[in-house]
């Protein structure tokens, strides 16, 4: 099946057993998005139904519920690596401005 990544999670969720309305709200995208998506899914590899999607899904991929898994922990990973540089970004700000108001206290004292 050639999909793309949309379709691809959107193609797990539905192989899983999720009803399109469900996949919206976990993908956070439309319910008429997701319908469009399972619509071009079925119209580029020539299948009837979603139970024929379901079962070439399965027989190329696996388990779907594991992907999803899979998905959900790479999500969890960028999440703590995002906040991880954001910690980062704001001890590196905090030292920089610590130091610049440090050189102005020694040019006020200068002046004084």
């Amino acid at each position: 099946m050639d999909l793309t990544k949309t379709e691809f999670k959107v193609c797990a969720y539905t192989a899983s057993g999720y009803e399109p309305k469900e996949t919206a709200r976990i993908l956070h995208k439309s319910y008429h998005t997701i319908a469009s998506h399972i619509k071009s899914i079925r119209l580029k590899n020539v299948l009837k139904n979603v139970a024929e999607l379901t079962m070439h899904f399965v027989l190329e991929n696996g388990d779907p519920r594991k992907l999803i898994a899979v998905f959900l922990l790479s999500i969890h990973i960028g999440m703590i690596y995002n906040d991880v540089r954001a910690r980062k970004k704001r001890v590196k700000r905090n030292y920089a401005s610590k130091q610049k108001n440090l050189k102005r206290s020694k040019t006020r004292e200068y002046y004084i």
